[in-house]
This record gives structure tokens, sequence and C-alpha cells, in this order.
């Protein structure tokens, strides 16, 4: 890893200081890449694309964490809000029983649920969904509609996609969002709070974004009501659940995405 270009990445007046934090992490569609400390370091190559797979090296993963850390404490300190040294102690069987504990909550029983439905959903209907994409193309290519056929085309696709990254994003966030809370609570810690609220909110807005999605299927699969609804249904009581537990979610604002720039 070079320390001399991470280092001077993190010099860049232009970042947003912990937008990735709270980022659906979909860079292809962010318009905030080129302030992200995080899609920067994968585009100049300091960190792997596939950290923390085998792709990346164990030495390379250690040079970033250790660095990432040096970062934050000098961050943390500099907010008044030193990191816990490595001297406090760490109670293995306390945190594995706190991970039970988000993993059994009603709320991340929907999510694994919800993921596993779209998984099979598409699972399923690979071919049709294939189909429907070869019917729409051939419509555009004879010309049925120049305007109307290359817009359906273009919006079934994107449904597709949104339901299919946000399935695992989902539930993903909601687990930061839960362990943060017990955290928060136990801690009194205010960034355990915050960043649990950002937390739930990404997954209340790919929630939002998802039941949309899911609505346009609508259009496209006109006979799949019955495998639909159920999946809306639950996506639905979902928003419900995590609204319930993190009232003031939605009023959180994320850096760069809902906050003014100057």
């Amino acid at each position: 890893m070079d320390k001399n270009l991470l280092m001077a990445l993190t010099q860049n007046p232009e970042l947003i200081s912990g937008i990735y934090n709270f980022c659906d992490g979909w860079c292809e569609r962010c318009s905030f890449t080129q302030k992200c400390l995080k899609y920067l370091m994968i585009e100049e190559g300091v960190a792997d694309e596939k950290i923390g797979e085998e792709e990346c090296s164990e030495e390379n993963l250690d040079e970033v964490f250790q660095f990432s850390f040096e970062l934050l404490n000098q961050a943390a300190k500099k907010m008044g809000m030193p990191l816990p040294s490595d001297e406090d102690e760490f109670d293995e069987e306390k945190e594995q029983q706190k991970d039970e504990a988000v993993f059994g909550s009603q709320i991340m029983l929907q999510a694994d649920k919800y993921a596993e439905l779209v998984e099979n959903w598409f699972g399923l209907r690979e071919s049709l969904i294939e189909e429907r994409k070869k019917a729409l193309h051939g419509l555009v290519l004879l010309g049925a509609d120049a305007f109307t056929f290359p817009r359906s085309l273009d919006r079934f696709k994107d449904r597709c996609e949104v339901i299919q990254w946000y399935q695992f994003i989902i539930p993903s966030k909601l687990f930061r969002a839960l362990r943060g809370q017990i955290e928060g609570d136990e801690n009194a810690n205010e960034f355990q709070v915050e960043d649990c609220r950002g937390s739930a909110k990404v997954a209340l807005l790919a929630i939002d974004s998802s039941l949309e999605a899911w609505t346009g299927l609508f259009d496209f699969f006109p006979d799949e009501d019955d495998s639909i609804l159920p999946i809306l249904m639950l996506l639905s009581g979902m928003r419900t659940l995590v609204e319930a537990a993190f009232p003031d979610a939605r009023s959180f604002q994320r850096p760069g995405f809902d906050t003014a720039l100057d």
C-alpha cells in the first residue's frame, strides 16, 4: 500500500467526510464519487475493490486497516471522543450474544426472508425475464414507437437492477443499525446512536426504492400478482417495523446526500 498516496487522497479538500458510511454502495449511480475517499482509494488502487475477498492480500488489508485506524483515532481525539484502547476488555461471548439478538429480531428475520424471496423470484423467472427484455428490444429495433419502447426497456432493466441491488443492502444496513443501537444503548455513545440512525435511513430509502420497483414490475408481469403482492406486503411491513424502531431515522442528515455543500 502506498501510504503517501493514501495520505494525499485524505488531504483532498473536496472530500465529504464520512459520506461512504451512509451510502448504498452503488458507485455507478452516485454523483459524489470524486468526493468519496473510499471510492478514490479503489480508483487509485490503494485498496482493492474486492476488499476482504481472496483477491486482496492479507498484508494489504492489514496496512489499510492500520492506517485507517490511525486516521480515525486522530479524528476521534479532535472531537473529544478517543477510541477504546487495546487494553479495553473484549467479551467475545457477550458480543456473540448481541449478534444473535440482532439476527433473531423480527426486523432481521424479515430482511433475510426478503433477500431470500428476491433470489428465488428472479431465479425461477430468469428465462422469462430475458424473454421480456428481448421482446422490448425487438420492438425498439422495429421502430414500433421511437419514444415509448426505449423508455419501457430502460424502465424494465432499471426496476430489476434496483430490486437485485438492494436485496442485500437492506439486511446489511439493518444489521449495522440494530447492532449500533445496542451499543449506543449500552454505552450512551453518541457516535453509535448517530451511526445507527444513518444506517437505518439508508435501509429505509432502499426499501422505498424496492417497493417502487416491485410495483413497477406489474406493468411487465401482469400475471405475477400472486408472487409479487406477498413481497410487497413483506417489504411494507418491514418498513413499518424499522420506522418504529428508529423513529428519527428519516430526519438524519447524511453527509453530502442530505446536507447542503459549501
